[in-house]
């Protein structure tokens, strides 16, 4: 160990340009590493996982939510006697979403009259997507408009609800890790500063910012052929701090004690 920190002292400016590199690299990749992770939260191996990629051998989708499309016929009329007319409202509405594999379950693909009313005018359908990559609206963006469209096409009325639905009129951006990082840092540094009232409580800062975005530069690499959960991004930010503060203050004492 001794020998191996003469050779960074000998090179110091090296290796600090090496660090200030990977700082950089590491502050680039933390913005983009949010887009790439995946939101599966699945457990390989555990039945959980095992029915869902059945349900995905057997439907061609899984999914986390179950939009519910609604149509109302006029007074008088049953969704029967327009049970045509119904069904191409809801092939209309899935069209209007590109790009995205669903599948959907209405009385015409059942039979079942439990997607019909007691009143008979209003019938609904099931319709699900794969889980999606981002937060944020999903397939609800195109799907309430192109339902809405079509059925305001044939005098009917329409709706359609979910959760995702309900989420997507909330606030879906906030702070990103990289800024909840910086929060917790400067925490801990008013913690460090009180407890050595000097300059050294910027080196655990300084060994933590660079070791946290080091390895949100890692992971990004990662992305590029294997899954790596969102779940991630926040146990660097939470553990680097921690492991970073306590190896530096491990670093500190030593120094200390040399120079005693």
């Amino acid at each position: 160990m001794e020998r191996f920190a003469r050779l960074v002292m000998r090179h110091r400016r090296i290796v600090s340009a090496v660090w200030v590199v990977l700082f950089l690299g590491g502050l680039f990749s933390a913005g983009q590493l949010s887009d790439r992770l995946s939101l599966d939260f699945s457990l390989p191996g555990q039945p959980g996982d095992d029915a869902e990629k059945q349900l995905i051998e057997t439907y061609g989708v899984s999914t986390f939510d179950t939009y519910v499309a609604v149509v109302t016929v006029p007074a008088g009329e049953t969704v029967e006697e327009n049970q045509d007319a119904v069904a191409q409202v809801f092939d209309a509405a899935v069209a209007g979403v590109r790009d995205v594999e669903l599948r959907v379950v209405t009385f015409e693909s059942t039979g079942d009259e439990g997607f019909i009313t007691d009143d008979g005018r209003t019938t609904f359908a099931l319709v699900q997507a794969p889980i999606p990559v981002t937060f944020g609206p999903y397939i609800e963006g195109p799907l309430e408009p192109a339902l809405t469209k079509a059925a305001e096409a044939r005098g009917f009325e329409s709706g359609l609800t979910s959760y995702g639905l309900l989420a997507s009129g909330g606030d879906t951006e906030g702070p990103s890790v990289l800024v909840e990082t910086l929060f917790g840092a400067a925490g801990a540094l008013l913690v460090l500063i009180f407890v050595y009232a000097s300059f050294l409580a910027l080196l655990p800062m300084l060994i933590a910012a660079v070791s946290i975005l080091t390895t949100f530069m890692l992971v990004l690499g990662l992305t590029t052929f294997s899954d790596v959960s969102v779940i991630v991004q926040f146990l660097i930010a939470l553990i680097g701090l921690g492991v970073a503060i306590d190896y530096s203050l491990l670093l500190v004492s030593r120094w200390r004690e040399e120079r005693a």
